[in-house]
Protein backbone atom coordinates (compact mmCIF):
# COMPACT_ATOMS: atom_id res chain seq x y z
CA UNK A 1 0.00 0.00 0.00
CA UNK A 2 3.17 2.52 0.52
CA UNK A 3 3.82 4.11 -2.83
CA UNK A 4 6.85 4.02 -4.74
CA UNK A 5 8.82 7.24 -4.63
CA UNK A 6 10.24 8.72 -7.33
CA UNK A 7 12.88 11.28 -8.42
CA UNK A 8 12.67 14.37 -10.31
CA UNK A 9 14.91 17.13 -10.79
CA UNK A 10 18.49 15.46 -11.40
CA UNK A 11 21.24 17.80 -11.99
CA UNK A 12 24.87 16.98 -12.68
CA UNK A 13 28.04 19.94 -12.15
CA UNK A 14 31.05 19.62 -13.42
CA UNK A 15 34.04 20.60 -10.99
CA UNK A 16 38.07 19.55 -11.01
CA UNK A 17 38.12 16.02 -10.19
CA UNK A 18 34.41 15.40 -9.27
CA UNK A 19 30.75 16.12 -10.19
CA UNK A 20 28.18 17.53 -7.81
CA UNK A 21 24.78 15.77 -8.25
CA UNK A 22 21.99 17.27 -6.99
CA UNK A 23 17.67 16.12 -7.41
CA UNK A 24 14.56 17.07 -5.40
CA UNK A 25 14.00 14.43 -2.11
CA UNK A 26 11.55 12.12 -3.05
CA UNK A 27 8.78 11.82 -0.49
CA UNK A 28 9.19 8.40 1.60
CA UNK A 29 12.31 8.11 0.27
CA UNK A 30 14.59 6.30 3.13
CA UNK A 31 18.19 6.17 0.72
CA UNK A 32 18.52 6.57 -2.93
CA UNK A 33 20.32 4.32 -5.48
CA UNK A 34 23.19 6.39 -8.22
CA UNK A 35 23.46 4.97 -10.72
CA UNK A 36 26.99 6.15 -13.52
CA UNK A 37 28.93 4.80 -16.09
CA UNK A 38 31.55 6.40 -18.06
CA UNK A 39 28.67 5.39 -20.79
CA UNK A 40 25.70 6.17 -21.87
CA UNK A 41 23.76 3.74 -20.57
CA UNK A 42 19.29 2.80 -20.03
CA UNK A 43 19.88 -0.45 -18.09
CA UNK A 44 20.81 0.40 -15.26
CA UNK A 45 22.35 -3.02 -14.79
CA UNK A 46 25.29 -1.42 -17.65
CA UNK A 47 26.21 1.04 -14.42
CA UNK A 48 27.91 0.63 -11.26
CA UNK A 49 25.60 1.58 -8.69
CA UNK A 50 26.39 3.64 -4.98
CA UNK A 51 23.80 3.60 -2.16
CA UNK A 52 23.32 7.11 -0.98
CA UNK A 53 21.59 8.77 1.69
CA UNK A 54 20.06 11.85 0.59
CA UNK A 55 21.53 15.29 -1.83
CA UNK A 56 23.66 16.94 -3.00
CA UNK A 57 26.40 13.96 -3.63
CA UNK A 58 30.08 15.10 -4.70
CA UNK A 59 30.87 11.67 -6.84
CA UNK A 60 34.77 12.08 -6.26
CA UNK A 61 38.24 10.75 -7.82
CA UNK A 62 37.02 11.45 -11.26
CA UNK A 63 39.18 11.38 -14.32
CA UNK A 64 39.23 14.99 -15.30
CA UNK A 65 38.46 15.08 -19.27
CA UNK A 66 36.00 12.68 -19.36
CA UNK A 67 32.19 12.56 -19.36
CA UNK A 68 29.69 10.59 -16.52
CA UNK A 69 26.51 9.86 -16.85
CA UNK A 70 24.14 9.66 -14.13
CA UNK A 71 20.87 8.18 -13.04
CA UNK A 72 19.06 8.21 -9.36
CA UNK A 73 16.46 5.86 -7.78
CA UNK A 74 14.71 6.34 -4.64
CA UNK A 75 14.48 3.78 -2.29
CA UNK A 76 11.36 4.02 -0.14
CA UNK A 77 8.97 1.35 1.72
CA UNK A 78 7.76 -0.22 -1.08
CA UNK A 79 11.15 -0.56 -3.08
CA UNK A 80 13.41 1.16 -5.47
CA UNK A 81 11.62 3.61 -7.63
CA UNK A 82 12.30 4.02 -11.45
CA UNK A 83 15.51 5.67 -12.08
CA UNK A 84 15.33 9.16 -13.27
CA UNK A 85 16.47 10.75 -16.38
CA UNK A 86 20.13 10.71 -17.04
CA UNK A 87 22.13 13.32 -16.78
CA UNK A 88 26.02 13.86 -17.26
CA UNK A 89 28.71 15.97 -16.56
CA UNK A 90 32.73 16.46 -17.32
CA UNK A 91 35.09 17.47 -14.73
CA UNK A 92 37.92 19.46 -16.01
CA UNK A 93 41.18 21.27 -14.99
CA UNK A 94 39.20 24.18 -15.72
CA UNK A 95 35.66 23.90 -15.49
CA UNK A 96 34.62 27.40 -15.60
CA UNK A 97 36.81 28.30 -18.62
CA UNK A 98 33.72 29.98 -19.97
CA UNK A 99 32.10 32.28 -17.72
CA UNK A 100 29.15 34.71 -18.62
CA UNK A 101 29.65 37.83 -20.53
CA UNK A 102 29.90 40.12 -17.62
CA UNK A 103 32.06 37.96 -15.03
CA UNK A 104 34.91 39.87 -15.67
CA UNK A 105 33.23 43.04 -14.24
CA UNK A 106 32.63 41.21 -11.06
CA UNK A 107 35.21 42.61 -9.23
CA UNK A 108 33.77 40.91 -5.29
CA UNK A 109 34.35 37.50 -6.84
CA UNK A 110 38.16 37.85 -8.63
CA UNK A 111 39.16 40.99 -8.12
CA UNK A 112 42.15 41.91 -10.48
CA UNK A 113 42.53 45.84 -10.24
CA UNK A 114 39.18 46.48 -12.46
CA UNK A 115 38.62 50.03 -12.66
CA UNK A 116 35.33 52.45 -12.14
CA UNK A 117 34.16 55.56 -13.71
CA UNK A 118 37.34 57.52 -12.83
CA UNK A 119 40.52 56.44 -13.77
CA UNK A 120 41.80 56.57 -9.89
CA UNK A 121 38.72 54.23 -9.01
CA UNK A 122 40.25 51.32 -9.38
CA UNK A 123 40.63 48.14 -6.77
CA UNK A 124 43.12 46.20 -5.14
CA UNK A 125 43.79 42.45 -6.59
CA UNK A 126 42.79 40.35 -3.73
CA UNK A 127 40.36 42.28 -2.50
CA UNK A 128 37.58 39.47 -2.97
CA UNK A 129 35.75 36.71 -1.48
CA UNK A 130 38.07 33.87 -2.39
CA UNK A 131 35.25 31.93 -4.08
CA UNK A 132 36.87 30.47 -7.74
CA UNK A 133 38.56 27.91 -5.95
CA UNK A 134 35.35 26.77 -4.20
CA UNK A 135 33.76 26.72 -7.11
CA UNK A 136 36.33 24.57 -8.52
CA UNK A 137 35.72 22.06 -5.51
CA UNK A 138 32.07 21.64 -6.40
CA UNK A 139 30.45 23.97 -4.12
CA UNK A 140 27.84 26.33 -5.71
CA UNK A 141 25.17 26.57 -3.35
CA UNK A 142 23.49 23.20 -4.33
CA UNK A 143 20.80 22.07 -2.19
CA UNK A 144 20.83 25.60 -0.41
CA UNK A 145 17.42 28.01 -0.30
CA UNK A 146 18.31 31.68 0.16
CA UNK A 147 15.21 34.05 1.14
CA UNK A 148 15.16 37.19 -0.29
CA UNK A 149 13.32 39.46 2.12
CA UNK A 150 12.95 42.89 0.49
CA UNK A 151 11.52 44.40 -2.91
CA UNK A 152 10.21 42.70 -5.56
CA UNK A 153 12.50 39.84 -7.11
CA UNK A 154 11.72 38.96 -10.31
CA UNK A 155 11.74 35.72 -10.43
CA UNK A 156 11.35 35.18 -14.56
CA UNK A 157 14.68 37.11 -15.34
CA UNK A 158 16.66 35.30 -17.48
CA UNK A 159 19.87 34.73 -15.04
CA UNK A 160 17.50 33.58 -12.24
CA UNK A 161 14.73 31.80 -13.71
CA UNK A 162 17.02 28.34 -13.13
CA UNK A 163 17.31 29.11 -9.41
CA UNK A 164 13.95 30.37 -8.32
CA UNK A 165 11.35 27.37 -8.17
CA UNK A 166 7.63 27.83 -9.82
CA UNK A 167 6.29 28.00 -5.53
CA UNK A 168 7.61 28.74 -2.36
CA UNK A 169 7.71 32.82 -2.97
CA UNK A 170 5.05 35.10 -1.45
CA UNK A 171 3.83 38.55 -2.64
CA UNK A 172 2.44 40.25 0.45
CA UNK A 173 0.70 43.43 -1.87
CA UNK A 174 -1.37 41.23 -3.94
CA UNK A 175 -1.46 37.96 -1.84
CA UNK A 176 -0.04 35.71 -4.47
CA UNK A 177 3.03 33.78 -5.01
CA UNK A 178 4.81 36.00 -7.72
CA UNK A 179 7.34 38.39 -5.88
CA UNK A 180 8.04 40.32 -9.11
CA UNK A 181 5.25 42.69 -8.53
CA UNK A 182 5.89 46.25 -10.08
CA UNK A 183 8.88 46.67 -12.70
CA UNK A 184 9.29 49.74 -10.86
CA UNK A 185 11.14 48.44 -7.74
CA UNK A 186 14.62 46.83 -8.98
CA UNK A 187 16.55 46.21 -5.30
CA UNK A 188 15.30 42.82 -4.93
CA UNK A 189 16.09 41.89 -8.39
CA UNK A 190 19.93 42.95 -7.91
CA UNK A 191 20.35 41.81 -4.38
CA UNK A 192 19.25 38.43 -5.57
CA UNK A 193 21.75 38.22 -8.27
CA UNK A 194 24.46 38.72 -6.27
CA UNK A 195 23.72 35.66 -4.30
CA UNK A 196 22.80 33.32 -7.10
CA UNK A 197 22.82 34.35 -10.66
CA UNK A 198 23.12 31.20 -12.41
CA UNK A 199 26.47 30.58 -13.86
CA UNK A 200 27.57 28.68 -17.00
CA UNK A 201 24.31 29.58 -19.05
CA UNK A 202 26.06 32.21 -20.88
CA UNK A 203 23.96 35.37 -19.38
CA UNK A 204 25.02 38.08 -17.67
CA UNK A 205 26.82 37.73 -14.52
CA UNK A 206 27.44 35.07 -11.57
CA UNK A 207 25.76 34.85 -8.14
CA UNK A 208 28.53 34.10 -5.09
CA UNK A 209 26.55 30.84 -5.35
CA UNK A 210 25.07 30.74 -8.55
CA UNK A 211 23.17 27.21 -7.80
CA UNK A 212 21.86 27.93 -4.78
CA UNK A 213 17.66 28.24 -4.69
CA UNK A 214 16.10 31.80 -4.39
CA UNK A 215 13.12 32.35 -2.67
CA UNK A 216 11.23 35.99 -2.85
CA UNK A 217 9.77 37.11 -0.05
CA UNK A 218 8.86 41.10 -1.05
CA UNK A 219 8.19 42.50 2.51
CA UNK A 220 8.50 45.86 1.58
CA UNK A 221 5.87 46.41 -0.41
CA UNK A 222 3.71 45.90 1.94
CA UNK A 223 5.80 46.20 5.40
CA UNK A 224 3.94 45.27 8.74
CA UNK A 225 4.24 43.79 11.76
CA UNK A 226 2.33 41.10 10.72
CA UNK A 227 4.05 40.29 7.58
CA UNK A 228 7.54 40.67 9.24
CA UNK A 229 6.61 37.58 11.49
CA UNK A 230 5.43 35.70 8.43
CA UNK A 231 8.43 36.63 6.15
CA UNK A 232 11.13 35.68 8.79
CA UNK A 233 8.86 32.53 9.74
CA UNK A 234 7.16 31.62 6.88
CA UNK A 235 7.92 27.22 6.17
CA UNK A 236 11.17 27.74 8.31
CA UNK A 237 11.86 24.32 8.47
CA UNK A 238 12.91 24.58 5.30
CA UNK A 239 14.66 27.98 5.37
CA UNK A 240 18.07 28.02 5.20
CA UNK A 241 19.33 31.90 4.84
CA UNK A 242 17.78 34.71 5.19
CA UNK A 243 18.83 38.03 3.33
CA UNK A 244 17.40 41.43 4.98
CA UNK A 245 19.25 44.24 2.93
CA UNK A 246 16.68 46.54 4.43
CA UNK A 247 16.77 47.94 7.99
CA UNK A 248 15.30 51.42 9.53
CA UNK A 249 16.28 54.68 8.40
CA UNK A 250 18.60 56.30 11.18
CA UNK A 251 20.24 58.43 9.63
CA UNK A 252 18.62 62.05 12.12
CA UNK A 253 20.93 60.07 14.46
CA UNK A 254 17.74 59.21 16.93
CA UNK A 255 17.03 55.09 17.94
CA UNK A 256 14.74 53.59 15.54
CA UNK A 257 13.22 50.45 17.74
CA UNK A 258 12.08 47.60 15.46
CA UNK A 259 8.42 46.50 14.90
CA UNK A 260 7.39 44.38 17.80
CA UNK A 261 7.28 41.08 16.41
CA UNK A 262 10.52 41.49 15.35
CA UNK A 263 12.16 39.40 18.49
CA UNK A 264 9.43 36.68 18.56
CA UNK A 265 10.28 35.91 14.77
CA UNK A 266 13.67 35.72 15.89
CA UNK A 267 13.47 33.21 18.53
CA UNK A 268 11.29 31.03 16.15
CA UNK A 269 13.75 30.97 13.28
CA UNK A 270 16.72 30.58 15.30
CA UNK A 271 15.04 27.44 17.64
CA UNK A 272 12.92 26.03 14.65
CA UNK A 273 14.66 26.82 11.22
CA UNK A 274 16.53 24.10 9.21
CA UNK A 275 14.76 21.13 11.67
CA UNK A 276 16.21 22.49 14.53
CA UNK A 277 19.60 24.05 13.37
CA UNK A 278 18.35 27.68 13.05
CA UNK A 279 18.06 29.93 9.78
CA UNK A 280 20.80 32.19 9.05
CA UNK A 281 19.63 35.39 9.17
CA UNK A 282 21.88 38.10 7.77
CA UNK A 283 21.10 42.05 7.29
CA UNK A 284 22.49 45.32 5.79
CA UNK A 285 23.97 47.54 8.85
CA UNK A 286 23.01 50.76 6.95
CA UNK A 287 24.22 53.57 5.16
CA UNK A 288 23.90 56.23 7.26
CA UNK A 289 27.44 56.14 8.25
CA UNK A 290 29.30 59.20 6.86
CA UNK A 291 28.95 62.49 7.34
CA UNK A 292 26.47 65.07 5.16
CA UNK A 293 25.59 68.89 5.48
CA UNK A 294 22.03 70.07 5.64
CA UNK A 295 20.78 72.60 7.94
CA UNK A 296 22.50 70.42 10.72
CA UNK A 297 26.00 68.29 10.29
CA UNK A 298 24.98 64.24 10.64
CA UNK A 299 27.80 62.21 11.50
CA UNK A 300 28.74 59.03 13.26
CA UNK A 301 25.44 57.61 13.00
CA UNK A 302 26.24 53.73 14.71
CA UNK A 303 24.88 50.30 13.77
CA UNK A 304 23.29 49.84 17.22
CA UNK A 305 20.49 53.01 16.76
CA UNK A 306 19.10 50.51 14.99
CA UNK A 307 16.52 47.81 16.73
CA UNK A 308 16.81 44.90 13.94
CA UNK A 309 20.38 45.10 14.34
CA UNK A 310 20.65 44.27 18.08
CA UNK A 311 19.16 40.74 18.59
CA UNK A 312 22.22 37.76 18.59
CA UNK A 313 20.24 36.01 15.72
CA UNK A 314 20.35 38.40 13.27
CA UNK A 315 24.66 38.99 11.31
CA UNK A 316 25.31 42.40 10.74
CA UNK A 317 27.29 43.27 7.59
CA UNK A 318 29.24 46.42 7.07
CA UNK A 319 30.50 47.36 3.48
CA UNK A 320 33.71 47.82 1.90
CA UNK A 321 35.08 49.17 -1.85
CA UNK A 322 37.02 47.38 -3.88
CA UNK A 323 40.63 48.51 -1.91
CA UNK A 324 39.21 46.55 0.66
CA UNK A 325 38.29 49.76 2.56
CA UNK A 326 34.94 50.90 4.50
CA UNK A 327 32.65 52.57 2.17
CA UNK A 328 31.72 55.90 3.35
CA UNK A 329 28.13 55.65 3.84
CA UNK A 330 28.74 52.09 5.65
CA UNK A 331 27.76 52.22 9.56
CA UNK A 332 30.29 51.13 12.20
CA UNK A 333 29.28 49.39 15.67
CA UNK A 334 30.13 47.11 18.18
CA UNK A 335 27.63 44.89 16.72
CA UNK A 336 28.89 44.26 13.35
CA UNK A 337 29.96 40.50 12.63
CA UNK A 338 31.44 40.61 9.27
CA UNK A 339 31.96 42.80 6.07
CA UNK A 340 30.97 42.29 2.45
CA UNK A 341 32.17 43.61 -1.00
CA UNK A 342 30.07 46.54 -2.37
CA UNK A 343 31.41 49.99 -3.63
CA UNK A 344 31.09 53.56 -2.79
CA UNK A 345 28.02 54.36 -4.59
CA UNK A 346 27.90 56.96 -7.29
CA UNK A 347 29.54 56.96 -10.59
CA UNK A 348 32.26 54.55 -8.91
CA UNK A 349 32.99 50.66 -9.05
CA UNK A 350 30.23 49.24 -7.64
CA UNK A 351 28.61 46.12 -8.21
CA UNK A 352 27.88 44.46 -11.47
CA UNK A 353 24.47 42.34 -10.90
CA UNK A 354 21.36 41.71 -12.40
CA UNK A 355 18.74 44.39 -12.63
CA UNK A 356 14.83 44.70 -14.32
CA UNK A 357 14.29 43.41 -17.88
CA UNK A 358 13.77 46.51 -19.33
CA UNK A 359 14.41 50.01 -18.63
CA UNK A 360 12.99 50.34 -15.51
CA UNK A 361 15.95 49.40 -13.36
CA UNK A 362 18.57 51.03 -12.37
CA UNK A 363 20.10 50.77 -15.87
CA UNK A 364 18.07 52.31 -17.86
CA UNK A 365 20.06 52.76 -21.15
CA UNK A 366 21.12 56.75 -20.32
CA UNK A 367 23.78 56.51 -18.48
CA UNK A 368 27.38 56.76 -20.20
CA UNK A 369 29.16 54.27 -17.81
CA UNK A 370 26.23 51.78 -17.12
CA UNK A 371 26.29 48.76 -19.32
CA UNK A 372 25.02 48.44 -23.02
CA UNK A 373 23.01 44.99 -21.47
CA UNK A 374 20.37 46.74 -19.68
CA UNK A 375 18.86 43.63 -18.10
CA UNK A 376 21.64 43.77 -15.55
CA UNK A 377 23.81 46.97 -13.81
CA UNK A 378 27.27 47.63 -12.91
CA UNK A 379 25.95 50.51 -10.27
CA UNK A 380 24.72 48.55 -7.60
CA UNK A 381 26.63 49.93 -3.98
CA UNK A 382 25.33 49.78 -0.32
CA UNK A 383 25.43 47.40 2.93
CA UNK A 384 22.60 46.01 0.36
CA UNK A 385 25.24 44.69 -1.74
CA UNK A 386 27.52 43.65 0.68
CA UNK A 387 24.55 41.66 2.89
CA UNK A 388 23.72 39.32 -0.52
CA UNK A 389 27.57 38.84 -1.12
CA UNK A 390 28.04 37.28 3.06
CA UNK A 391 24.88 35.14 2.06
CA UNK A 392 26.19 33.50 -0.44
CA UNK A 393 29.27 32.51 1.01
CA UNK A 394 26.88 31.36 3.60
CA UNK A 395 25.51 29.27 1.38
CA UNK A 396 28.55 27.70 0.03
CA UNK A 397 29.28 27.21 3.74
CA UNK A 398 25.64 25.47 4.23
CA UNK A 399 26.30 22.83 1.21
CA UNK A 400 30.11 22.44 2.32
CA UNK A 401 28.44 21.40 5.63
CA UNK A 402 24.35 20.86 6.03
CA UNK A 403 24.69 20.15 9.73
CA UNK A 404 26.36 23.53 10.48
CA UNK A 405 23.80 25.29 13.34
CA UNK A 406 23.37 29.38 12.98
CA UNK A 407 25.94 29.90 15.64
CA UNK A 408 28.28 27.38 14.00
CA UNK A 409 27.89 29.34 11.30
CA UNK A 410 28.80 32.74 12.87
CA UNK A 411 31.72 31.06 14.53
CA UNK A 412 33.49 29.71 11.17
CA UNK A 413 33.24 33.27 9.36
CA UNK A 414 34.72 34.96 12.74
CA UNK A 415 37.36 32.66 12.59
CA UNK A 416 38.37 32.53 8.65
CA UNK A 417 37.54 36.46 8.05
CA UNK A 418 40.40 38.36 6.15
CA UNK A 419 41.70 41.14 8.11
CA UNK A 420 41.09 44.04 5.58
CA UNK A 421 42.75 47.20 5.59
CA UNK A 422 45.53 46.33 8.19
CA UNK A 423 46.83 49.96 8.21
CA UNK A 424 43.77 50.64 9.97
CA UNK A 425 44.18 51.68 13.65
CA UNK A 426 40.84 50.83 14.94
CA UNK A 427 41.63 47.21 15.28
CA UNK A 428 42.03 45.41 18.28
CA UNK A 429 42.76 42.19 19.52
CA UNK A 430 40.35 40.84 22.06
CA UNK A 431 40.96 38.74 24.73
CA UNK A 432 40.78 35.66 23.54
CA UNK A 433 42.70 36.42 20.55
CA UNK A 434 40.06 37.98 17.57
CA UNK A 435 40.98 40.95 15.75
CA UNK A 436 37.69 43.03 15.38
CA UNK A 437 36.95 47.00 14.23
CA UNK A 438 33.79 49.15 14.38
CA UNK A 439 33.91 49.76 10.96
CA UNK A 440 34.41 45.82 9.77
CA UNK A 441 33.67 43.08 12.12
CA UNK A 442 36.04 40.33 11.96
CA UNK A 443 36.80 41.54 8.25
CA UNK A 444 35.78 40.07 5.21
CA UNK A 445 34.84 35.95 4.50
CA UNK A 446 37.15 34.44 2.32
CA UNK A 447 34.94 31.94 1.16
CA UNK A 448 37.81 29.06 0.56
CA UNK A 449 38.61 29.57 4.28
CA UNK A 450 35.38 29.08 4.93
CA UNK A 451 34.12 26.31 3.46
CA UNK A 452 37.31 24.43 4.04
CA UNK A 453 36.58 25.01 8.04
CA UNK A 454 32.87 24.15 7.86
CA UNK A 455 33.46 20.58 6.46
CA UNK A 456 35.65 19.08 9.17
CA UNK A 457 33.79 21.78 11.59
CA UNK A 458 32.41 20.50 15.69
CA UNK A 459 28.80 21.97 16.47
CA UNK A 460 29.26 24.34 19.44
CA UNK A 461 27.62 23.04 22.60
CA UNK A 462 24.15 24.40 23.64
CA UNK A 463 23.52 27.97 23.66
CA UNK A 464 23.75 29.61 27.56
CA UNK A 465 22.25 32.56 28.83
CA UNK A 466 23.31 34.71 31.85
CA UNK A 467 21.46 37.80 33.00
CA UNK A 468 19.88 40.48 33.24
CA UNK A 469 22.70 41.69 36.13
CA UNK A 470 21.52 45.14 36.40
CA UNK A 471 22.56 48.03 38.44
CA UNK A 472 20.79 51.62 39.17
CA UNK A 473 23.56 53.99 39.52
CA UNK A 474 21.42 56.92 39.37
CA UNK A 475 24.82 59.48 38.93
CA UNK A 476 24.70 62.80 37.36
CA UNK A 477 26.74 62.84 34.21
CA UNK A 478 29.30 65.20 34.46
CA UNK A 479 28.71 67.95 31.45
CA UNK A 480 30.83 68.55 28.50
CA UNK A 481 33.32 66.08 30.52
CA UNK A 482 35.99 63.61 28.98
CA UNK A 483 36.48 61.58 32.23
CA UNK A 484 32.84 60.74 32.37
CA UNK A 485 31.05 58.70 34.99
CA UNK A 486 31.44 54.72 35.21
CA UNK A 487 29.57 51.67 37.29
CA UNK A 488 30.51 48.27 37.51
CA UNK A 489 28.77 44.83 37.65
CA UNK A 490 30.53 42.12 39.40
CA UNK A 491 29.58 38.42 37.29
CA UNK A 492 30.58 35.25 39.28
CA UNK A 493 29.29 31.55 38.45
CA UNK A 494 27.45 32.61 34.80
CA UNK A 495 29.04 28.95 33.69
CA UNK A 496 29.71 31.07 30.27
CA UNK A 497 33.73 30.59 29.84
CA UNK A 498 32.87 31.46 26.08
CA UNK A 499 30.83 34.85 25.06
CA UNK A 500 29.26 34.55 21.95
CA UNK A 501 27.01 37.86 22.79
CA UNK A 502 26.21 40.76 24.69
CA UNK A 503 23.22 42.65 25.06
CA UNK A 504 23.34 46.17 27.54
CA UNK A 505 20.42 47.78 28.24
CA UNK A 506 20.90 51.17 29.19
CA UNK A 507 18.74 54.59 30.66
CA UNK A 508 19.79 57.93 30.74
CA UNK A 509 15.84 59.62 30.16
CA UNK A 510 16.09 62.45 31.80
CA UNK A 511 19.29 63.81 29.45
CA UNK A 512 17.71 66.20 26.72
CA UNK A 513 20.17 65.43 24.11
CA UNK A 514 21.23 62.21 24.00
CA UNK A 515 23.55 62.28 21.16
CA UNK A 516 25.89 64.40 23.33
CA UNK A 517 27.10 60.89 25.26
CA UNK A 518 29.71 58.34 24.28
CA UNK A 519 28.73 54.86 25.70
CA UNK A 520 31.54 51.65 26.17
CA UNK A 521 31.18 48.92 27.85
CA UNK A 522 34.91 47.59 29.58
CA UNK A 523 35.52 43.90 30.27
CA UNK A 524 37.76 44.62 33.22
CA UNK A 525 39.74 41.48 33.09
CA UNK A 526 40.87 41.40 29.80
CA UNK A 527 40.75 45.16 28.95
CA UNK A 528 38.19 44.86 25.79
CA UNK A 529 36.59 47.88 25.32
CA UNK A 530 33.04 48.20 23.39
CA UNK A 531 31.88 51.43 22.41
CA UNK A 532 28.19 50.92 21.99
CA UNK A 533 27.20 54.28 21.17
CA UNK A 534 29.45 57.76 20.08
CA UNK A 535 28.63 61.19 20.77
CA UNK A 536 27.00 62.02 17.39
CA UNK A 537 24.70 64.76 15.86
CA UNK A 538 21.02 64.67 15.26
CA UNK A 539 19.61 65.52 12.07
CA UNK A 540 16.94 66.78 13.64
CA UNK A 541 18.05 68.99 16.09
CA UNK A 542 16.74 66.79 19.17
CA UNK A 543 18.19 62.91 19.86
CA UNK A 544 15.02 61.91 22.81
CA UNK A 545 17.41 59.98 26.03
CA UNK A 546 18.05 56.70 26.20
CA UNK A 547 15.29 54.76 27.65
CA UNK A 548 16.22 51.16 28.63
CA UNK A 549 17.76 50.81 24.96
CA UNK A 550 19.16 47.68 24.28
CA UNK A 551 23.18 47.65 23.00
CA UNK A 552 24.72 44.91 21.61
CA UNK A 553 28.24 44.33 20.83
CA UNK A 554 29.97 41.06 19.49
CA UNK A 555 33.69 42.33 20.28
CA UNK A 556 34.32 40.06 23.27
CA UNK A 557 33.39 36.47 21.57
CA UNK A 558 35.51 34.03 23.23
CA UNK A 559 36.11 35.54 26.64
CA UNK A 560 34.67 34.46 29.82
CA UNK A 561 31.59 35.99 30.97
CA UNK A 562 32.78 36.45 34.78
CA UNK A 563 34.29 39.31 36.17
CA UNK A 564 33.97 42.90 36.26
CA UNK A 565 32.10 44.82 33.77
CA UNK A 566 32.48 48.54 33.67
CA UNK A 567 29.92 50.89 31.42
CA UNK A 568 31.75 54.17 31.18
CA UNK A 569 29.40 57.31 30.16
CA UNK A 570 30.67 60.52 28.88
CA UNK A 571 29.29 63.49 27.81
CA UNK A 572 30.78 65.27 25.70
CA UNK A 573 29.13 68.05 24.45
CA UNK A 574 28.12 71.55 26.51
CA UNK A 575 25.03 72.36 28.01
CA UNK A 576 22.61 69.90 28.02
CA UNK A 577 22.64 67.37 31.56
CA UNK A 578 21.30 63.88 32.77
CA UNK A 579 21.34 60.84 34.89
CA UNK A 580 22.78 57.39 34.14
CA UNK A 581 20.13 56.03 35.65
CA UNK A 582 20.60 52.06 35.36
CA UNK A 583 22.05 49.41 32.69
CA UNK A 584 21.77 45.87 32.85
CA UNK A 585 24.13 43.28 30.72
CA UNK A 586 23.03 40.06 29.29
CA UNK A 587 25.35 37.38 27.96
CA UNK A 588 24.81 34.43 25.78
CA UNK A 589 27.47 32.12 25.03
CA UNK A 590 28.93 28.35 25.80
CA UNK A 591 30.72 27.00 28.94
CA UNK A 592 34.09 26.25 27.01
CA UNK A 593 33.45 28.05 23.74
CA UNK A 594 34.19 26.36 20.02
CA UNK A 595 37.01 24.19 19.06
CA UNK A 596 39.34 25.80 15.89
CA UNK A 597 39.08 25.64 12.43
CA UNK A 598 40.46 21.57 11.76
Amino acid sequence: NYPVPTVTGLTASACIGQNALIWDPAPGAFSYSLYYSTSAFTDIEDATKTSVTAPPVFHTGLSNETTYYYRVAAVGEAGEGLASPMKSATPSLTPMNTPDPLFQGQWHLTNTGQCGGAPEDCGTPGEDLNVQPVWDACLRGEGVRVTVVDEELEIGHEDLDQNTPATGHVDYRENDNDPTGSATREHGTAVGGIIAARDGNGLGVHGVAPRATLIGYNLLTKYSSINLLDSFTRDVVNQDVSNNSWGNITKAGDLVPALSSFAMAMEEGTTLGRDGKGVVYLMAAGNDGGCATDAVETCLVDSNFDGYHNHRGMLIVAAVDADGVKADYSERGANLWISGPAGPGGDGLNITTTDRTGTTGYNDGQSLIELDNINYTNDFAGTSAATPAVAGVVALMLQANPDLGWRDVRHILAQTARKNDAANGEWTTNGAGYNINLNYGFGIPDAQAATACAVGWTNVGTELSSGPHSATPAMAIPDNDMTGISDTISVAASGIGAIEYINVLFSASDHPFAGDLEITLINETDGTESVLAPAHECGGGSCDGYDEWEFATVFHLGEAADGDWTLRVRDLGPLDTGTFESWSIIFYGTASGPGSCP
